[in-house]
């Protein structure tokens, strides 16, 4: 029995090739055992020839109402009118969810998006498990944390909100000279950790806003690959007595810590 269990997630596939081909070099190593897919994504559709059949990692769905970036956008998979609070004028999804605050979308136009996004990742091949949400829009939208958490329930697949437990100091995961310590400090039990992989290329670096340079965001997220992907990594893991997991292989976070997150995600 491990010491520590750590389910291991990628999120943004099919946001970029570079996303694409960085998910399938960590899904390779072996140490990620979750791939969350954005249905609006460009290379959705790339991300489904390249990987729908690995039999070894679990999907799940990135739910995806906002569009962070300047340069690079997404639009609703659904068909949804100028008015509905959910895009700006050119049809794009808003850059945060905190305007939801103020567009206020209805929660059952929103909950028609988020069955189009499911339907799409569906018919492409993708043996959904589990749903999470990019941004966290649930926090500025009535309702619309119980209505994906009924969602999930009727759907057969699990709410990524019941196992959000994160390691403590998890900024020192990216510490290279005190991982090895750091592995092994993490108290016994079972913890997540989301990463972000892309390739440091020019499709990346046209990410990028006001509060985030695309070329920050391409390196940084090159290295969240190139650690991901590294036996090294899956050595001192397994020195550590840590054990990779899906969510499917995961135990549920108590009702009580459900909770307390929801409303701290909300505040």
């Amino acid at each position: 029995m491990s010491r520590v269990r750590l389910i291991t997630r990628a999120d943004d596939v099919g946001s970029s090739h570079s996303a694409n081909t960085a998910s399938e070099m960590v899904a390779d190593a072996g140490i990620i055992k979750n791939l969350s897919l954005m249905a609006p994504g460009p290379f959705v559709e790339e991300a489904a020839e390249v990987l729908k059949n690995r039999r070894e990692v679990c999907f799940g769905m990135h739910t995806t109402l906002n569009a962070e970036w300047d340069n690079v956008k997404w639009k609703p998979v659904s068909d949804i009118a100028g008015n509905s609070g959910l895009t700006d004028e050119r049809g794009f999804f808003l850059p945060d969810p905190k305007f939801f605050a103020e567009t206020k979308p209805d929660v059952e136009l929103v909950m028609a998006e988020v069955s189009a996004q499911f339907e799409k990742l569906a018919k492409l091949g993708f043996d959904l498990k589990y749903i999470d949400s990019h941004m966290f829009p649930e926090r500025f939208i009535d309702g619309l944390d119980e209505a994906i958490a009924d969602f999930a329930r009727r759907r057969g697949i699990l709410d990524h909100m019941y196992f959000y437990n994160l390691p403590p100091r998890l900024e020192d995961f990216t510490n290279p000279e005190n991982l090895p310590q750091y592995l092994k400090s993490i108290p016994e039990g079972q913890y997540f950790i989301v990463i972000h992989p892309s390739l440091d290329t020019d499709e990346m670096r046209r990410t990028g806003n006001a509060y985030y340079r695309g070329e920050d965001i391409a390196k940084a997220r090159a290295g969240e690959t190139k650690l991901f992907s590294d036996a090294v990594l899956a050595g001192l893991l397994k020195e550590a007595g840590i054990q990779t997991i899906r969510y499917d292989e995961a135990a549920f976070d108590s009702r009580a810590a459900v909770d307390e997150l929801r409303e701290r995600y909300k505040g």
